[in-house]
C-alpha cells in the first residue's frame, strides 16, 4: 500500500501522516522499531531498495515514510528508477507514505506515477474563508476550547490559512482563558498583530528598496524571539495576497470586488492594496519566483536561514 500526501496545506497533510503512524503503531508495531524515515535531501535509493524489500522485525510488516524527496528534486535517473520500483512496492506487505510538506512538480513523471490511485494519493488545498473558519472553529472545540464568532474571524484574518500559525495561536488563547470563551479583545491583545504589521512593514520596504530598514525590521522580528522559517512563512503569504490583488487593482476593481473575486478577507485586502500599488505585476512576480526558490533551499542547503533572507533583501 502506497500513501501519498501533499499540497499547499502542509499542516493537515503531517497530521494526516502522524494518524497513519500512530495507527501502524497501535494496530501492527507497539514497540515502533519497524518504522523507517527516509529524507529527500540525503535519499539513498539502495538503503530504500533494501528497507522496502525486508519484513517487519516480529511483525509482518514495516512502515517507510519518505519524506520531500520531490521538493528536493531528485535526480532523473533516481526518480526513473523509482517510478519503475513502484510498481513491485503496491504489492507488498509494507506501507510506504511518501509526505511533501508543499506542492512538488505535477509534470514530473514520478508525480504522476504516486498520484495514480485517486484513493490513497490526497492533495491538501488551501482552506478558503469559509472552510478555514470551520476548522478553527472544530480545532478550538476539540481542545475544550470556546471563541465566539467576531473573535474567530479576527483571528483568521490575522493569521490567514496557515494552520501551522492558527493552531498555535488557538492554543495560546485557550490556556489562557481556561474554559472561558474567547472574544475579540483576547485576540486583538493576546495574537501578535503586531507581527502582522512588522510583515507589512518589511514587505514595504523591499517595495521602496530600503534594505537599510529591511534587515533592520527583520533583526527586530528575529529579537522577539520569532524563528526564520516562521517569517519566510509569513513573507511568502504577503506576497502570493500582493500577486492575487495587484490585477485587480490595475483594473481598477473595488475592495469588496476583490474580496469576492479572490477570496480574501477585507481586512487583508484594505491593508495590503496600498502596498501592492508600489508594485508592478512584473516585480512582484520576480520577487515571488525568487520567494518560492528561497523556500527550497531552507530545505536542502546548509546555508544558515538567517544569511538566506539577509540575501533575499539585498536581491530584490
Amino acid at each position: 500500500m502506497i500513501f501519498f500526501l501533499y499540497g499547499q496545506d502542509s499542516y493537515r497533510a503531517h497530521q494526516k501522516l502522524l494518524k497513519i503512524k500512530e495507527k501502524f503503531k497501535k494496530e501492527i508495531d507497539p514497540s515502533g522499531i519497524n518504522t523507517i524515515t527516509f529524507s529527500g535531501e540525503d535519499f539513498d535509493l539502495g538503503k530504500f531498495n533494501s528497507a522496502s524489500m525486508q519484513a517487519g522485525f516480529l511483525v509482518p510488516k514495516r512502515l517507510v515514510i519518505i519524506k520531500n524527496l520531490l521538493l528536493a528534486k531528485p535526480i532523473k535517473n533516481v526518480a526513473e528508477q523509482l517510478s519503475e520500483m513502484l510498481l513491485r512496492l503496491k504489492k507488498s506487505d509494507n506501507i510506504f507514505v511518501f509526505y511533501e510538506a508543499g506542492e512538488p512538480d505535477k509534470r514530473s513523471a514520478l508525480f504522476k506515477t504516486l498520484s495514480t490511485d485517486k484513493k490513497l494519493s490526497q492533495n491538501f488545498e488551501a482552506l478558503d474563508n469559509a472552510k478555514l473558519n470551520d476548522w478553527a472553529k472544530n480545532y478550538a472545540q476539540e481542545k475544550n476550547g470556546k471563541i465566539n464568532a467576531r473573535a474567530l474571524l479576527l483571528l483568521t484574518s490575522f493569521v490567514g490559512n496557515n494552520l501551522w500559525l492558527l493552531s498555535g495561536e488557538l492554543n495560546k488563547l485557550i490556556a489562557y482563558k481556561n474554559g472561558r470563551e474567547i472574544l475579540e479583545e483576547d485576540v486583538k491583545t493576546f495574537v501578535n498583530a503586531k507581527i502582522t504589521e512588522n510583515i507589512f512593514g518589511l514587505t514595504d520596504a523591499v517595495a521602496s528598496a530600503n534594505q537599510a530598514s529591511a534587515l533592520k525590521l527583520l533583526e527586530e522580528q528575529l529579537s522577539l524571539g520569532l524563528n526564520e522559517i516562521y517569517l519566510l512563512t509569513m513573507i511568502i503569504r504577503q506576497f502570493r495576497i500582493l500577486l492575487q490583488i495587484k490585477p485587480l487593482l490595475d483594473k481598477k476593481m473595488l475592495e469588496k470586488q476583490i474580496a469576492e473575486a479572490t477570496g480574501l478577507h477585507p481586512f487583508v485586502i484594505k491593508k495590503s492594496a496600498p502596498l501592492a500599488k508600489k508594485f508592478t505585476l512584473e516585480k512582484l512576480k520576480k520577487i515571488y519566483l525568487h520567494l518560492a526558490q528561497l523556500d527550497k533551499q531552507f530545505k536542502s542547503t546548509a546555508l544558515p536561514p538567517k544569511t538566506l533572507l539577509d540575501l533575499l533583501i539585498m536581491k530584490v
